[in-house]
């Protein structure tokens, strides 16, 4: 596989984003907000803030189970697609005291100058870590956390994926990138595209970045946060295998799904500032 064209420094459009909610099929994704003992947990953290924000809520399954619990005061709600932010706010449109703030900005270049300084308790990013720059975004999340406040994020295992997933076509082992193929609908521009070895150029339109342990913790420690946890996110066989409907799973998956008890390709890490 070789990579040509895509030299936008994006690991994802906006466009993309807007085809995923304008898209009547709901494609299942491997997240841990389908794992109801996770999503529970998580919500259960978020909510001990006064001040949260979440960036990149997806289809809101984590939003509202936080509004169903109550508990902050402000929760904003940040994403670059205006189509998922709506599709957020209408899942999320429940009798409840949680006053929600919905802005639509590119957390890679918007410094979110809505938020005050320091006012945060609780950050989080479900799905979200792989497509952004993480120093710009830990740069604006250092400035909004409060002293006292805590960041949590989810981080697809570089690590996991060479031991288990370097054979995968669209992954390049160089960069520990992932290259979505997959086209949520018609008339997304892809980013790029990859050379096959027998000449075939293939669009893609995602792409998805792995890290290893220690890269996550020089890059949190230079942005100004210490990690204080880093625990496998292991997404049940039911769950995960729910992802693969009308596909056959091939036997590297079926391998990892009996060896684990389900899918641990990402790391929770949760951060403080310092």
């Amino acid at each position: 596989m070789t990579r040509i064209g895509g030299l936008q420094a994006k690991r994802v459009s906006p466009g993309y984003y807007d085809a995923v909610a304008a898209s009547a099929q709901i494609r299942p994704f491997p997240s841990p907000v389908n794992d109801p003992r996770w999503l529970n947990t998580a919500a259960k953290w978020f909510s001990q803030g006064r001040w949260v924000l979440e960036v990149g809520p997806g289809r809101g399954e984590f939003a509202e189970a936080v509004i169903r619990r109550g508990g902050p005061e402000r929760y904003y709600l940040v994403d670059i697609s205006q189509g998922m932010l709506d599709l957020v706010r209408l899942r999320t449109s429940l009798e409840s005291e949680v006053e929600r703030v919905f802005l639509h900005a590119d957390i890679d270049s918007d410094p979110l100058e809505e938020i005050l300084d320091g006012c945060l308790d609780r950050i989080i990013m479900i799905n979200a870590f792989q497509d952004v720059d993480p120093k710009a975004v830990l740069k604006t999340f250092r400035r909004v956390v409060a002293p006292q406040g805590l960041l949590r994020v989810n981080v697809i295992s570089r690590k996991f994926r060479e031991e288990f997933l370097s054979q995968d076509e669209n992954f390049d082992r160089d960069q520990g990138q992932f290259y979505l193929t997959r086209c949520p609908a018609e008339g997304v521009e892809p980013l790029g595209f990859l050379r096959r070895e027998g000449g075939e150029e293939v669009p893609y339109y995602r792409i998805l970045k792995s890290y290893y342990s220690s890269d996550l913790r020089e890059i949190f420690h230079e942005s100004g946060f210490e990690i204080v946890s880093a625990e496998p996110i292991v997404i049940p066989r039911e769950i995960w295998a729910k992802t693969a409907a009308g596909r056959k799973m091939s036997e590297v998956q079926e391998d990892i799904l009996r060896r684990f008890g389900g899918y641990p390709g990402s790391v929770d890490i949760i951060a403080r500032p310092i």
